[in-house]
C-alpha cells in the first residue's frame, strides 16, 4: 500500500523546543478532539493561542477558553505567530500553512508540540487500537482519587473536567499515544499502556510489519524506567510483548499477570476483581462491557504503579459513565434507548455490541453504522459485515470520507454485500424514523466517527418531542 502519511523525525522534543511562553501560536484544524486539548493546555502554560478550522461552527466554542478564534482561510494570524501548529488533517497545501513557511515561521505537527510539552514529565503515554481516550480518563480519575494532581490530555470531552483536558501541577501526566501518522513515536514515556495492536491506519505504514514495529519502538521507551503494560486478552498486544525486554500483562486470560474477573454485571455498571502480583484489588466501574472491565484494569494497575494506595482505587470509577461518545446514553423514554458510539473499526463494533447486549439483555438492538474512511471501508468490508451482523437490525449509512477521496468501486453496499437480511442499507431520516416509531425495549446504537453523533442528537431531540407529544 502506497503511503501517504508524511514522515517525522522519531527525535522526541522537548519544552525548550517551543518558542518561550507568552509568544503567540496558531492552530489549525483546531476544533478537532486532540487539537482542543492542546489548545487549552497552551492557554494554560500562559501562550496566546489562535486557531481556525474549517468547520468553524464547531469551533466557536474555543472562544471561551481563551482562543481566538478566525476564519480558515485567515493567513495574517499565522504569520504573526511565533509557532503554527497544525493536525495530520491538514493539508500542505493550506494556505494559512503556505503563508507561515515564507513568512519563516516555524510549522509544527500537533504531535510534536504535544510531545514537546509533556516529555520534561513522568509520562504515562496510552497506545492501542482501541481503548486509549476511556483508560487515559480513567488513569486521570483514579489518580486524582488518590490525591495526585496530574495533567490529562485526553481524546474526548469528559463530563468531570468540563472539556479535553485536565490541568494539573503535579509530576504525573497522562495522554493518549496515537499510531496515526507515527504520532505516538514524539512522546517519551516513563510508562507505557497498550491495550490493542490491529491493522490500522495502513495508509502511514509500509505494511503490518512496519505497524507493529513502530509499536515496539514506542513501548521499548518505556522499559528500563516504570515499565510497559499490554492487554493480555488481544493477540496484537500479546504479540508486541514477545518483542520487548519486559512487559507486565493483564486481562482476563488465566496466564495474565493481573488477572481480570467480572463478579457481576447490569446497566449501569460492573463489579470486578483484580488480582496481581502486588495488588488484590475489588473494584466498582460504573460503565458495562468486558472492554471497559479491561481499560479499568489497565488504568488501575497504572495508578497503582504511579503509587496510589489501592484502597483509594477501589470505588474511584463507580461513577464512571464514560466519555463522550463512547457508548454515550443519550436519550431514554418509554423504555427507547439512544446510544451514541465512536466504535468505526470492526473490534470496536463487535465490542460495543455486546457491552449493549451485556446492560440491556432483553432489549432489541438496533444498529445505525456510518463507515468512515473509503479505505477502512474496503479493507474491512468483511469484517464490519461479520460484527455489525451481531445487532438484531443493521442500518448502514453512506461512507463519511473525513479525509480521503472517494475510491472506485467503494461504497457502504461492500459491508451490506453478502450480510444477513436484517443488515441493510439505509439512510439518515429512515433511522429518525424507526426511533420515532420504536416499540419498547430498544436499543438504537449510533456508531461511527464521523457526523452521526448528529444524526444521534437528532434521533433524541425527536424520541423526546414524540414521547411529550410534541
Amino acid at each position: 500500500m502506497m503511503r501517504r502519511c508524511a514522515r517525522m523525525s522519531d527525535r522526541v522534543l522537548h519544552r525548550s523546543d517551543l518558542p518561550p511562553g507568552g509568544s503567540r501560536v496558531h492552530l489549525l484544524g483546531v476544533a478537532g478532539a486532540g487539537m482542543r486539548a492542546l489548545a487549552a493546555f497552551l492557554v494554560e502554560e500562559g501562550w496566546m493561542v489562535s486557531g481556525s478550522d474549517r468547520n468553524a461552527g464547531s469551533a466557536a466554542d474555543l472562544s471561551t477558553t481563551g482562543v481566538t478564534v478566525v476564519p480558515d482561510d485567515d493567513t495574517g494570524h499565522a504569520v504573526d505567530s511565533a509557532l503554527v501548529v497544525h493536525s495530520s488533517a491538514i493539508a500542505a497545501t493550506h494556505p494559512a500553512r503556505v503563508a507561515a513557511e515564507r513568512a519563516g515561521v516555524p510549522v509544527m505537527k500537533r504531535s510534536s508540540v504535544l510531545g514537546a510539552l509533556v516529555n520534561d514529565r513522568r509520562l504515562v503515554a496510552v497506545a492501542g487500537t482501541h481503548g486509549k481516550t476511556t483508560v487515559t480518563t480513567m488513569l486521570g480519575l483514579a489518580l486524582e482519587a488518590a490525591g495526585r494532581d496530574p495533567l490529562v490530555l485526553v481524546g474526548g470531552h469528559v463530563s468531570e473536567w468540563g472539556g479535553h483536558a485536565r490541568f494539573g501541577v503535579g509530576p504525573e501526566a497522562v495522554v493518549e499515544a496515537d499510531e496515526y501518522d507515527r504520532s505516538f513515536l514524539q512522546l517519551d514515556p516513563t510508562l507505557a499502556v497498550v491495550t490493542s495492536v490491529e491493522a490500522e491506519h495502513l495508509e502511514c505504514y509500509v505494511d503490518e510489519e512496519e505497524l507493529r514495529s513502530s509499536f515496539a519502538t514506542f513501548a521499548r521507551r518505556a522499559v528500563n524506567r516504570e515499565g510497559v503494560l499490554v492487554c493480555n486478552d488481544d493477540e496484537g498486544a500479546r504479540a508486541l510483548a514477545e518483542r520487548l525486554p519486559a512487559a507486565t500483562s493483564y486481562g482476563f486470560d488465566e496466564s495474565s499477570d493481573y488477572r481480570l474477573q467480572v463478579i457481576a454485571s447490569a446497566a449501569d455498571g460492573q463489579r470486578c476483581r483484580l488480582r496481581g502480583p502486588d495488588l488484590d484489588l475489588s473494584f466498582d466501574l460504573g460503565a458495562a462491557g468486558a472492554h471497559n472491565a479491561q481499560n479499568a484494569a489497565a488504568a488501575l494497575i497504572a495508578a497503582s504503579r504511579l503509587g496510589a494506595d489501592a484502597r483509594t482505587l477501589s470505588g474511584c470509577l463507580g461513577h464512571f459513565r464514560g466519555v463522550e461518545r463512547r457508548l454515550q446514553k443519550i436519550a431514554s423514554r418509554g423504555g427507547v434507548i439512544v446510544v451514541d458510539d465512536y466504535a468505526h473499526h470492526p473490534t470496536e463494533v463487535r465490542a460495543s455490541i455486546a457491552a449493549v447486549r451485556s446492560a440491556w439483555p432483553a432489549a432489541r438492538i438496533v444498529a445505525v453504522f456510518q463507515p468512515h474512511l473509503y479505505s477502512r471501508t474496503r479493507d474491512m468490508a468483511v469484517e464490519f459485515r461479520q460484527a455489525l451482523a451481531r445487532a438484531d437490525r443493521v442500518l448502514v449509512l453512506p461512507i463519511y470520507a473525513a479525509r480521503e477521496a472517494a475510491l472506485p468501486g467503494v461504497s457502504s453496499g461492500l459491508v451490506v454485500r453478502g450480510a444477513p437480511g436484517h443488515v441493510s442499507l439505509s439512510l439518515e431520516e429512515e433511522a429518525i424514523e424507526l426511533v420515532k416509531n420504536a416499540r419498547r425495549d430498544t436499543v438504537f446504537l449510533f456508531m461511527g466517527a464521523g457526523d452521526i453523533t448528529e444524526a444521534a442528537h437528532r434521533a433524541a431531540r425527536e424520541l423526546e418531542s414524540h414521547a411529550l407529544g410534541v
